[in-house]
């Protein structure tokens, strides 16, 4: 990966702080937890200050990418960033899609949600959408990439051969993937988002989970 792009690991979440002169850029924000102090733990490493964090990017709405978001707005004023379909759920600090499954994964998930991974609400300051290039390493573009959540993004730096996939795929058992039930929202809509990803032929994947993958 490159120099500037830096994974932060937060218990079983990846996090991605992009690291150029006139600023941070920040990829998830882990939870709620532990999340802020591994991001903050990260920038003062790299000799810098909270301050200096001026972009929060969230691929989507689940808590172990968005618990820390309230917190690190707080603490060092980023605009928070996200598609127009994952803010309502980002701005009320729930999901943006049911979990599947019977009544007990159902409780599961409502009992993670509330005592375990809580995840505070925090406003959506700028609102992304597909294709949108950011000014970030020379050009950071916004992908759609639905089926794990309906307004998943992922982020893509065509001058590094770089992708930021979020959980569009997961690398966990050390191969690129599609997490399935009970965690999705539309399978189809996931594997035609693994397609879309496929294509750009990234020499480095960065995933929300698992270690990063090279081709």
């Amino acid at each position: 990966m490159n120099n500037a792009i830096h994974q932060i690991k937060n218990s079983f979440v990846n996090l991605y702080l992009i690291d150029e002169p006139d600023g941070l850029t920040l990829i998830d924000t882990g939870l709620m937890r532990s999340g802020p102090k591994a991001v903050l733990q990260k920038i003062s490493e790299l000799g810098r200050q909270p301050s200096d964090l001026k972009r929060i990017l969230i691929t989507h709405a689940d808590p172990d990418h968005t618990g820390g978001a309230s917190e690190l707005k707080a603490k060092t004023g980023a605009t928070v960033c996200s598609s127009a379909i994952e803010k309502s759920a980002i701005e009320r600090g729930g999901l943006s899609r049911e979990v599947k499954g019977n009544l007990i994964t159902k409780a599961i998930f409502v009992f993670m949600g509330k005592y375990i991974m809580p995840t505070p609400s925090v406003a959506i300051d700028q609102v992304l959408s597909d294709g949108q290039i950011l000014p970030i390493l020379g050009g950071l573009e916004v992908l759609a990439t639905p089926g794990h959540t309906p307004g998943h993004m992922s982020f893509w730096l065509p001058s590094q051969q770089t992708l930021i996939a979020g959980d569009a795929w997961n690398a966990s058992t050390g191969n690129l993937r599609f997490t399935s039930a009970p965690v999705h929202w539309d399978y189809n809509a996931g594997c035609e988002s693994v397609r879309k990803l496929e294509a750009l032929h990234a020499q480095t994947t960065g995933c929300g989970h698992g270690p990063m993958m090279s081709a």
